[in-house]
């Protein structure tokens, strides 16, 4: 046991890796605690990526506490991902600023740092919603910090102040109803109880559990850092995202025997992200992944591929930033940049007037570096960003305001339909930043989005169990129904919005996991029974979402 109650910049550093590898640890638990069930759980993934940005930036591992403090949360703003990753990245700076002169840090400038903390994060969240990381940071060391004497060391407060983040967790659901109905705690809050963990176990002994990361490094200086390359001095980060099609072969398996739920079950194992579904004798296989040549080895053991793409994710979202990045044209007046995933959707959003379009979304969620970086290309006075995603809104506006070489603005899309609405509302070049704005605002007015996608676990739609592999219909991610069949699900969930006798217009993005035939036939379908509304539909070839639907 340690007892010591004041620690240099060297334990302090060792204190924040401990958090990194106990988090890293414990991550697929944290992901799977997201309630929207498609597999896109990413809040651990998120917190994972903001947190190691921050353990890159630390130049100097014998520097005073507040420098490093300082550094560990600048690299944190500009690596945060997600409204996780903003979290957390807005937590540690409020953490920084609270302790800016402090060579070394007691137990009291400890926990004076954790109240500044939690109160800079509830400041940078607009719409703060109990129940979340937020409650616990602020319960846990509210509750903590009224037994502090002046005598207490390190053991005794972290044991504290981790007892009290259980407690307010566990106590989450009782805040958030989502969480109830779903029989889950909130991820966040789980994420920052394991790494306030991870900073207990410096203190008890405790051995934590060793997981392979390359992202686990020495400490590197800021201006070493590039956000926007990947050369012979990168180390790989993200892992690749790795496509492909499996012929299952007769001469390599009994076809007829293939278990597709234990191919999942080992792919699962081996990488994140997994989208994984068979049609007749063809594997369909997303993920992302370190050992790409471990997937390859074990998908050809049961076939061959048909059709094969892996890119490193270093380079995957940025890639038009980086080839053209000394192309940057003239200095204009107005710039849209957009964000996009699925081949068809990005091509789609390139055909209306945007001057970017960042390949990122559900599954990998854009950095608030690579937005700057997107910023810095498209150079111009006023930029309008679409996030197309609610889980990017905090990253988006956590970017505008770190850039100051432009006025960033930053049009709250929830979602690829909300995006594409924005875009098709917009026509005239010689519009002010104002009309602009309100031009993209309306074209989302009105407009109704649904999805419809197939459940990658148990969901809970309106008190009914929709089983893991049917197709769970949404509005705006509230669950409406389920059902069995792609088909019925689509159309019950147009009889299930209101006034659908009075809406005109619909477009349809279809994704990887339908055929053409089964899209048009969908489309058949939705003719026949609303033949008032005139369909558009569009080869998005997105991931998760089999239909993103968008109604007017």
């Amino acid at each position: 046991m340690n007892t010591q109650s004041v620690i240099n910049g060297s334990t302090f550093v060792e204190l924040l890796k401990l958090g990194y590898k106990n988090l890293l640890a414990h991550l697929q638990i944290i992901n799977d605690l997201n309630v929207f069930p498609v597999p896109d759980g990413d809040t651990g993934t998120n917190m994972k990526l903001t947190y190691s940005n921050g353990l890159k930036t630390i130049s100097d591992d014998d520097a005073s506490v507040g420098k490093i403090a300082d550094e560990f949360a600048r690299g944190m703003l500009f690596g945060a991902r997600g409204n996780s990753g903003v979290l957390l990245s807005q937590y540690f700076r409020g953490f920084a600023d609270a302790i800016a002169n402090v060579v070394e840090i007691s137990v009291q400038d400890f926990a004076f740092a954790m109240v500044g903390a939690y109160k800079n994060a509830y400041h940078a969240c607009a719409d703060v919603a109990e129940g979340t990381i937020l409650t616990v940071a602020r319960e846990s060391i509210e509750a903590a910090k009224y037994c502090i004497t002046g005598k207490e060391n390190y053991l005794d407060f972290f044991t504290k102040v981790v007892l009290e983040m259980r407690k307010s967790l566990d106590n989450t659901p009782n805040l958030l109803p989502v969480l109830k109905e779903n029989g889950v705690v909130d991820s966040g809050g789980k994420g920052l109880l394991t790494i306030f963990e991870g900073y207990l176990s410096f203190f008890t002994g405790k051995e934590l559990e060793d997981v392979d990361d390359t992202e686990v490094e020495e400490s590197n200086p800021m201006d070493k850092i590039d956000y926007s390359a990947f050369n012979e001095n990168s180390e790989l980060e993200f892992g690749y995202c790795t496509e492909f099609l499996l012929q299952l072969l007769n001469s390599k398996i009994n076809v007829s025997e293939f278990d597709i739920n234990s191919f999942i079950a080992w792919m699962q194992s081996h990488g994140e992200s997994l989208v994984c579904f068979q049609t007749g004798t063809i594997v369909k296989v997303h993920i992302h992944t370190k050992t790409p040549y471990v997937v390859i080895e074990y998908a050809q053991r049961f076939g061959e591929f048909v059709a094969f793409k892996m890119e490193n994710m270093a380079l995957q979202h940025n890639n038009v930033i980086k080839e053209e990045n000394k192309k940057r044209g003239e200095r204009k007046k107005i710039a849209i940049i957009t964000v996009a995933q699925g081949d068809g959707i990005i091509e789609s959003f390139k055909g209306l007037r945007t001057d970017l379009v960042l390949n990122g979304g559900t599954t990998m969620n854009t950095s608030v570096a690579e937005l700057i970086d997107a910023f810095n290309y498209v150079n111009a006075d006023d930029i309008f960003l679409l996030p197309n995603e609610a889980n990017m809104i905090k990253t988006a506006h956590q970017a505008a305001d770190l850039y100051k070489d432009s006025v960033v603005h930053v049009i709250e899309t929830k979602n690829i339909q909300e995006g594409f609405a924005a875009l098709n509302n917009f026509f005239d070049e010689d519009l002010s930043p104002k009309e602009v704005e309100d031009c993209l605002l309306e074209g989302v007015q009105g407009m109704i989005p649904l999805t419809i996608f197939k459940s990658g676990k148990e969901a809970n739609v309106d008190g009914e169990v929709a089983p893991k592999g049917s197709y769970v219909e949404a509005i705006d991610h509230k669950l409406i129904g389920y059902q069995e069949d792609i088909i019925e699900a689509t159309l019950e969930a147009f009889s299930k919005i209101e006034d659908i006798e009075d809406k005109s217009f619909a477009f349809v993005f279809f994704g990887q996991a339908l055929s053409e035939e089964l899209a048009n036939e969908i489309m058949e379908v939705l003719n026949r029974d609303y033949p008032q509304v005139e369909i558009g539909l569009i080869p998005g070839k997105q991931d998760i979402y089999d239909l993103l639907i968008g109604i007017y």
